[in-house]
């Protein structure tokens, strides 16, 4: 059986995910698996030729947020490492932007990792998601009806967009060198080497629906497969591979309907024209994407654009000659004769 350090090298080389002489930041939390992270990475760093700084974000949600952040920075000082930490009030996002508080959450944590980042003069973003955050987020978004895509799971490596970034042209990489490893093994690498960490007590409300699956639901499916996470977890690796094939495709189809598409960002309200003919002729597993593609490039994001819109827009597809309009958030989708036309502001909000 491989260790959980043989494991996260065997997902670093992997993904290739170090590379000697960066810099990476690692997200540390103080929970047990951001703190396995940054002791693993401590193991491993002369292996790799790597420099490392810790980052951590007070949400401002929690009484104990203030000491989770001061435990942080007295673990960087034990182990020498250079720290940022900044405090940002995620509450008044919520309100201010109308989001639900783990996307006001999320919105802020890889806004402050951008900017540390660039502080720190690191390309990469270590952050600590486990093989059971995998298992849970493909089950969660099963229930929500998510298409491939959203069954891909958490990307082991990705790129922060210029949108998550604060408009920075050049965000860092996000790596997950835990992602192939369990909960059980992190715990165990924690007890035998004693690590400390504390403990997120929002980890246990029932409020939040990544709790209940993880407490409730996870454990019921246990009943009928006991080895459910892994299954989840293989099958967000398959629907990841198949999902990376036709975005290739997608986007050579996209390249050869939009005239200098890497370029195109509409700066009036004339929007996106699409051979509707070249397009009806695609499989809809590409058309699809086209059509997510031209929507976030009028758009800007695809921000409540869902599964359910773009099937909506290809079942319009199938219709006879003629016109007809479809209203998304945001942007208005319509049929013109040959034409799909795509146009932003016009759509419900």
């Amino acid at each position: 059986m491989m260790t959980i350090r043989e494991k996260t090298k065997r997902t670093i080389e992997r993904y290739n995910m170090l590379y000697s002489g960066e810099t990476v930041l690692v997200g540390v939390s103080g929970g047990p698996d951001s703190m396995a992270l940054l002791y693993l990475l401590m193991d491993i760093r002369n292996e790799y030729g790597i420099a490392l700084k810790l980052a951590h974000l007070n949400h401002g949600f929690r009484k104990e947020a203030a000491d989770e952040a001061e435990f942080v920075r007295k673990t960087a000082v034990s182990l020498g490492l250079p720290v940022i930490i900044s405090s940002i009030d995620v509450p008044a996002i919520k309100e201010t932007d109308g989001l639900s508080a783990q996307e006001a959450a999320r919105k802020a944590r890889y806004a402050f990792f951008a900017e540390a980042a660039e502080e720190a003069g690191a390309s990469m973003v270590a952050l600590a998601h486990t093989a059971d955050d995998q298992a849970e987020t493909v089950l969660m978004r099963l229930l929500r009806g998510s298409g491939p895509l959203g069954l891909s799971g958490i990307p082991p490596v990705r790129k922060i967009s210029s949108q998550e970034s604060g408009g920075r042209r050049q965000g860092p990489i996000i790596i997950r060198p835990l992602i192939e490893c369990s909960r059980k093994e992190i715990e165990k690498y924690i007890s035998e080497r004693n690590i400390p960490f504390v403990t997120d007590s929002s980890n246990l409300k029932m409020d939040y629906m990544r709790n209940r699956v993880r407490m409730e639901l996870l454990p019921f499916l246990e009943g009928y497969n006991p080895n459910i996470k892994e299954t989840l977890v293989r099958t967000a690796d398959v629907a990841r591979r198949d999902n990376e094939f036709l975005d290739m495709e997608a986007e050579s189809a996209y390249q050869s309907l939009i005239p200098h598409p890497s370029s195109f960002i509409p700066t009036d309200n004339s929007g996106i024209t699409l051979d509707f003919k070249v397009l009806k002729k695609l499989p809809e597993a590409v058309s699809s994407r086209v059509i997510r593609k031209a929507i976030k490039a009028v758009k800007g994001d695809l921000k409540r654009v869902s599964f359910q819109h773009i099937s909506d827009i290809l079942s319009l597809m199938d219709y006879g000659e003629g016109k007809w309009s479809l209203h998304l958030p945001d942007v208005t989708v319509s049929r013109e004769h040959d034409k799909l036309l795509l146009k932003r502001g016009e759509g419900r909000r």
